[in-house]
């Protein structure tokens, strides 16, 4: 229930504050005009749906980038399987080494400040790895393997960049300005249209249109950061994780 009412939070409440005030305003002093909000409800409502997709879209490029990650760390794990001149203690150790460098990139994701030098350190091993077992790595495999651990890096880099870099913040700003300029012109609008109408209808029309241009733009907001385990829609990062396999 706590991640339904995760599109609540204090400027929703502020905004139906302000809707409730500005009806009571216009009943007070007769304020109320036919004015055609369409124009402004397209002000409104255009932007909003474009950052909402831009922010769908980032999600779903990231789910790609997540894929490309993991498929290559378990390509790099079967690679070493496939060794018999290595013993069960150095795939064993590959396969920690693997294990790590999955963990601390998601800990790097869901954390503010993303910083991937752990798990890159980690990757990095792996070809430490390779050079102090070269005896028993052959050329090509190694230039297999390295060319596995390129993939981990550009899902790694491609990732940790949309989430360093989201969609436009003059975009949301400018969403949220207008989405607290509605009620002033919609609610006017509404006492002149619903004249005979009951006290309560007219409060809660206003209210509720409030409502949902608040709950659109923290939608958006929730999609932002799709690591964070938050918001509704977010990437569940336990599917992408790799896991270190116990010796056959």
């Amino acid at each position: 229930m706590n991640k339904y009412l995760a599109i609540i939070d204090s400027k929703t409440l502020l905004l139906s504050v302000v809707c409730i005030a500005v009806t009571y305003v216009c009943f007070r002093y007769n304020i109320a005009y036919d004015l055609n909000i369409t124009l402004f409800s397209i002000a409104v409502i255009f932007p909003l749906v474009f950052t909402i997709r831009e922010a769908f879209k980032r999600r779903d490029n990231a789910l790609k980038f997540l894929s490309q990650f993991k498929s290559s760390l378990c390509s790099v794990h079967y690679c070493f399987e496939q060794c018999k001149k290595l013993s069960q203690e150095q795939r064993t150790e590959v396969s920690q080494l693997l294990d790590r460098a999955s963990s601390q990139f998601f800990d790097a994701l869901r954390s503010e400040e993303a910083d991937i030098r752990p798990a890159e350190d980690s990757v990095n091993e792996i070809i430490h790895f390779i050079k102090r077992n070269d005896s028993a790595i052959s050329n090509s495999l190694a230039l297999k393997i390295i060319r596995f651990v390129q993939d981990v890096n550009d899902g790694m880099e491609n990732t940790i960049c949309l989430k360093m870099h989201g969609t436009p913040i003059s975009m949301r700003a400018y969403c949220l300005v207008f989405v607290f300029l509605f009620p002033f012109v919609f609610a006017p609008t509404i006492v002149y249209h619903l004249p005979d109408a009951p006290l309560l209808l007219t409060y809660g029309l206003s209210v509720l249109h409030g409502f949902i241009l608040i709950a659109l733009y923290n939608v958006q907001v929730q999609m932002e950061n799709p690591f964070d385990q938050i918001g509704l829609d977010d990437i569940q990062l336990d599917e992408f994780r790799f896991r270190a396999l116990p010796p056959a």
